[in-house]
């Protein structure tokens, strides 16, 4: 499924879409501010951006403006209490796709995210690559020297969360919270587990796996990632 940003200085709407989204196997990230927002759209890849309109500091309006300038192509759904026209035209003039008005159902945000999820395929990336490995996006599996590898939902989400992330070291406690926000039962030992589960899954026999250990600090893809649409 997508790997979705969401701007949003409203923490526990944030955390309600995250947690429905989550529930449909999207992939989910949150910022509170259009800076942040910003910056990581710049540094990372997302396939969708949900944007509020009235942030602190830099508006939902002046993150899509810009973000369309510096040539950003990924749908961006504007949440926003803005009703009028004027405020509709505001909003798609600045760049972006759709527009919700607040309050909204979660079941008609899933069907608005499915409805640009649509828009032609060549504009979304559907396998990323590293060495011997790959992960299919649309189908969440992978390939380990062609040869397709079942993973567990959670498996393929830290895979995928690595993949999408790479030369950057996550400890297993930056990985729970950025992967797993919701979910109080698990713990540290838990993405532990599942991290020693994956590995032994995709590292063909006499090979180094992909995913690196850093002593005292967490988990790394150190190689270029690459994408396919």
């Amino acid at each position: 499924m997508a790997k979705i940003l969401i701007v949003e200085d409203d923490t526990e709407l944030a955390k309600s879409i995250a947690d429905w989204l989550t529930l449909e196997n999207h992939t989910v990230e949150h910022a509170e501010t259009g800076e942040d927002g910003l910056q990581l759209v710049n540094g990372y890849q997302y396939d969708l951006l949900i944007l509020d309109w009235q942030l602190p500091g830099m508006s939902g309006v002046d993150v899509c403006k810009q973000y369309r300038r510096q040539g950003g192509e990924m749908p961006v759904l504007f949440l926003t209490g803005k009703s009028g026209a004027d405020a509709i035209e505001t909003g798609l003039d600045a760049g972006a796709d759709d527009y919700l008005v607040k309050p909204f159902q979660v079941r008609e945000l899933s069907a608005r995210i499915r409805s640009l999820m649509r828009r032609p395929k060549g504009l979304l990336p559907t396998k990323l690559k590293v060495d011997y490995l790959s992960v299919e996006l649309e189908t969440r599996t992978a390939i380990v020297n062609n040869d397709r590898v079942v993973l567990s939902p959670k498996e393929f989400a830290l895979l995928e969360f690595l993949f999408r992330h790479p030369n950057r070291c996550y400890g297993a406690k930056a990985l729970l919270e950025a992967i797993w926000p919701s979910e109080t039962e698990s713990s540290e030992d838990t993405v532990r587990t599942i991290m020693k589960n994956l590995r032994r899954k995709i590292t063909p026999a006499g090979s180094d796996c992909v995913i690196k250990t850093v002593q005292g600090s967490g988990y790394i893809i150190e190689q270029a990632v690459t994408s396919e649409s």
